[in-house]
This record gives structure tokens, C-alpha cells and sequence, in this order.
């Protein structure tokens, strides 16, 4: 499990300035198996995943500048509902939208066609 927690910390997600800098929930995740396993030159490597609010313009997606790099551990202890997502995924491409939450409080994730 350490291991594990260890590994999470080194993979480095995408992640939008208005989802890190606001505390807003994560309302958008994609994964990109071309971006999984790229090594970043701070000894952490790219996981493939992106998180967003799922707001974000065109302008912030496309800006160098509005793009941040947390850790997995980091997007998850602060959204434990990413997991739901990201754990155990078959590492194909994928697009996920948050959805409204179901009876026991956990959202459902809609994954679209990539």
C-alpha cells in the first residue's frame, strides 16, 4: 500500500489554475495513454490523466500558463471521488463528466467517447 501511495506521488497529473488555485471540485478528468509515463525533468513522471472543473474556455486550455502539475495523491486526497475514476483504469483513452451524486452521496461519472 505504501508503495503504492509512493508511486501516486510521482505521477504528476494536469490539472487547470481555476481547478488548483480555487479549491473548486473536479467536474471533468481525461486520460491520454500517449502523455502516460513521460518523465518530467523533476524526477516525477506524467500519469496521463487531466482533471479540470469542467468550465474552463477554450483561452485556459490552451494557455501554458494556467496549466498546473500536482501530484495524483494530491488531486485525490482533495477529491476522493477521482478515484472512482483513476483507480484500476484499463489505461485506454477516456473522457469522464462529474454527474449528479446518487442515493449514497458518490457521483456518478459518465464517461464519454474519446
Amino acid at each position: 500500500m505504501a508503495e503504492q501511495a509512493d508511486r501516486a506521488e510521482r505521477l504528476a497529473v494536469y490539472a487547470s489554475a481555476r481547478l488548483v488555485d480555487t479549491g473548486a471540485s473536479v467536474g471533468a478528468i481525461a486520460f491520454d495513454p500517449h502523455d502516460a509515463g513521460r518523465a518530467l525533468g523533476d524526477g516525477r513522471e506524467v500519469s496521463g490523466w487531466s482533471v479540470f472543473v469542467g468550465e474552463e474556455t477554450e483561452e485556459e486550455l490552451s494557455d501554458a500558463e494556467r496549466v498546473r502539475l500536482p501530484s495524483l495523491a494530491w488531486v485525490v486526497a482533495r477529491d476522493p471521488a477521482v478515484a472512482m475514476v483513476t483507480a484500476g483504469h484499463d489505461g485506454s483513452a477516456g473522457y469522464w463528466i462529474r454527474g449528479e451524486d446518487d442515493a449514497s452521496g458518490l457521483p456518478r461519472w459518465e464517461r464519454l467517447q474519446p
